[in-house]
C-alpha cells in the first residue's frame, strides 16, 4: 500500500516530468490572434484526430508516448480505446505509463494511464492520470490546447513548418523498449 505522501510525490513528479509535452510548442505570435483563429476553427472529427496520432510516437523532450492503432475491446465502454504507453526520464527520476487513448468528435484526445514512477531513494509510486487535448482545424491548420488550462497554439501549420509540434509525431512505436526496460527495473 502506498502512503499519501508517496502518492502526492508521484503525482508531483509526474506533472513535473511531463509538463514539457503540453507546453513544448514553439514560440508563436501573440496569443490573442491564435486564440481568435482557434475559436473560428472547427473541432476535429474523431477520425481526423485518430489519423493524426494512431500508430505514432509523440516524442517529448524527456521521453515519449505511443498511440497504438490497434483497438482493444476490454469492457463495455472501451470498444473505441486503443493502447497507450509512455515513458519519461529526468536524471535519476523516471516514469512509465500503460493505458489507453481515444478521440471524440469534439476534437478531444484523451490518454488514461497508470503511471509508475521512481521517486526519492528509489521507492516506487503509482498513480492514475487522464490527460486530454483539444484539436481544431481550419484550412489545414491544426490548433491544439490542453483540455484543462493552457492556451491554444498552432500544432501544425499549412504548409507544415520545421518547428511544428506535429512533426514530433513520428511513425512507429519508439516507446515499448524503454517501457519494458523501466518495468524490469521496477521489480
Amino acid at each position: 500500500m502506498f502512503s499519501i505522501r508517496s502518492i502526492i510525490s508521484s503525482a508531483v513528479l509526474f506533472v513535473f516530468l511531463l509538463a514539457g509535452n503540453a507546453y513544448a510548442a514553439p514560440k508563436q505570435p501573440a496569443g490573442d490572434a491564435i486564440e481568435k483563429r482557434a475559436a473560428a476553427a472547427t473541432p476535429m472529427k474523431a477520425s481526423a484526430v485518430e489519423k493524426l496520432y494512431a500508430g505514432r510516437t509523440w516524442k517529448w523532450q524527456n521521453g515519449g508516448g505511443f498511440y497504438s492503432a490497434e483497438t482493444t475491446a476490454r469492457g463495455l465502454f472501451s470498444a473505441n480505446r486503443k493502447p497507450f504507453a509512455a515513458w519519461s526520464r529526468k536524471r535519476a527520476a523516471w516514469s512509465y505509463a500503460e493505458g489507453n487513448w481515444h478521440a471524440t468528435n469534439g476534437g478531444k484526445l484523451c490518454m488514461r494511464a497508470l503511471w509508475t514512477s521512481k521517486v526519492a531513494k528509489g521507492s516506487l509510486a503509482r498513480s492514475g492520470a487522464i490527460t486530454c487535448f483539444l484539436h481544431r482545424e481550419k484550412h489545414g491548420v491544426v490548433y491544439q490546447k490542453p483540455f484543462i488550462g493552457g492556451k491554444w497554439y498552432v500544432f501544425r501549420h499549412n504548409p507544415a513548418r520545421r518547428d511544428d509540434e506535429a512533426r514530433k509525431l513520428v511513425k512507429g512505436n519508439r516507446v515499448s523498449k524503454e517501457v519494458s526496460h523501466l518495468k524490469a527495473n521496477s521489480r
